[in-house]
């Protein structure tokens, strides 16, 4: 084969592979779905892939059928271990996931595909290609040359544009966890749509792979900015804090009522109980969200349930918590655990509730609702935890006195 055919075998095979990934695709999501990382009509893996399977077959076709399966299914798996891999070391994106499956390795590839690979090999090497070549060599050598060149024209300039496209999908990703704390309904929106070809593409498309150590190293600086101006505003809060207002009474009042949560009371926080600590980072958690015009009733409800854990977490050693836990990472799903079974919560509850400990959870909060309350009750906490220090010097100085005297 000369260069030319070898180009219009690749466009042929690469088309083919465009259809049967549009109408396998569009049947399983019951919508017409534009698949693989072209613009156009054509997903290279295919055209690769029967390329070589083509030039294989020339050099195995002499052996034994099962024996053909077995290289098949081989080589046609490192590619197709190999293409993952570049996707992710370059892209920062895994574009399909096996790990469901049995027998898999890195959920790049496994044995139920591998041999998918293997049969559809030897069927289109022993019966498929052939007529095609014989259909593709007819064209004088003139009009193979012309027709690849355009054709090879067209696929490079594709693949100029869809690697930016995907350079600008994973700009837009990262963007969009930085800022999604601060960013209009709007805007957030049209980032989202801006993802809607490629997760059309690539349903199972793994968004948080890589991003993790990237994006809590960012939200953590600006979580340090953020906690600037929200402690100016939550001193205000506290300064003229009133009675809790009715508005407010009224959200939390079958929580504060509940005889499960009114336990709380029993169990030390730093300087209150958690009951106490509870109800001061619900309280000022809706009154920044209600300021900023987000579901402030989501805020209340979450950040008073955020601690729903009954033991002493000092010293704990209880069925909820075995002693060899760490109760900084466990402690949000008891709550949130403890707080399904007496109650109903919305998503940003859950997510309040299972999220506060942030960054000591790797994944940050969905919601701003979320990044409210983490923030509230890190700068409520600090505040609890100094004055039980002071309290424990200004003791220990009162100790000193007394026995110098």
């Amino acid at each position: 084969m000369n260069y030319s055919n070898i180009i219009l075998f690749f466009a042929f095979y690469s088309f083919c592979g465009w259809i049967i990934e549009v109408i396998y695709r569009s049947a399983t999501n019951k919508k017409l779905i534009n698949p693989g990382f072209l613009f156009g009509p054509f997903v290279p893996i295919y055209g690769f892939g029967a390329l070589f399977i083509t030039l294989l077959h020339q050099e195995i076709y002499i052996y034994q059928i099962p024996l053909q399966f077995l290289i098949y299914a081989i080589i046609l798996t490192a590619i197709e271990y190999v293409t993952g891999e570049i996707f992710e070391s370059f892209f920062q994106l895994k574009l399909w996931d096996y790990s469901d499956n049995r027998f898999n390795y890195k959920g790049k590839v496994c044995l139920l595909f591998s041999t998918g690979w293997g049969i559809l090999a030897l069927i289109f090497a022993n019966y498929i290609h052939p007529p095609i070549y014989s259909i593709i060599t007819k064209f004088s050598n003139t009009e193979a040359t012309i027709l690849s060149a355009i054709i090879f024209a067209y696929l490079i300039t594709d693949m100029i544009f869809s690697i930016i496209s995907l350079k600008k999908f994973r700009e837009n990703l990262l963007y969009l966890y930085e800022r999604y704390s601060s960013l209009s309904n709007a805007e957030v929106q049209r980032i989202i749509k801006s993802f809607k070809r490629i997760l059309n593409a690539f349903p199972d498309i793994n968004l948080q792979f890589k991003f993790d150590s990237q994006i809590n190293a960012k939200l953590k600086e600006m979580a340090g900015r953020v906690m600037i101006k929200l402690s100016e505003n939550i001193d205000s809060i506290l300064k003229e804090r009133k009675p809790i207002e009715d508005e407010y009474n009224n959200i939390v009042e079958d929580i504060l009522t509940n005889e499960e949560f009114l336990k709380l009371k029993n169990f030390y926080h730093h300087n209150s109980s958690i009951y106490e600590h509870a109800k001061i980072v619900s309280y000022i958690s809706y009154r920044l969200c209600k300021l900023l015009n987000l579901d402030y009733v989501s805020a209340a409800r979450g950040a008073l349930l955020h601690d729903f854990f009954l033991y002493d977490w000092r010293n704990h050693d209880e069925p909820e918590l075995a002693k060899d836990k760490y109760h900084g990472i466990e402690h949000p799903k008891i709550a949130l655990e403890n707080a399904q079974k007496h109650f109903t919560l919305n998503e940003i509850e859950k997510d309040i509730i299972t999220k506060h400990m942030w960054p000591l959870t790797l994944i940050p909060p969905r919601y701003q609702e979320s990044f409210i309350v983490t923030f509230t009750d890190k700068y409520v906490a600090t505040k609890e935890f100094l004055n039980e220090f002071k309290n424990k010097q200004f003791g220990f100085k009162k100790i000193l006195k007394i026995l110098r005297n």
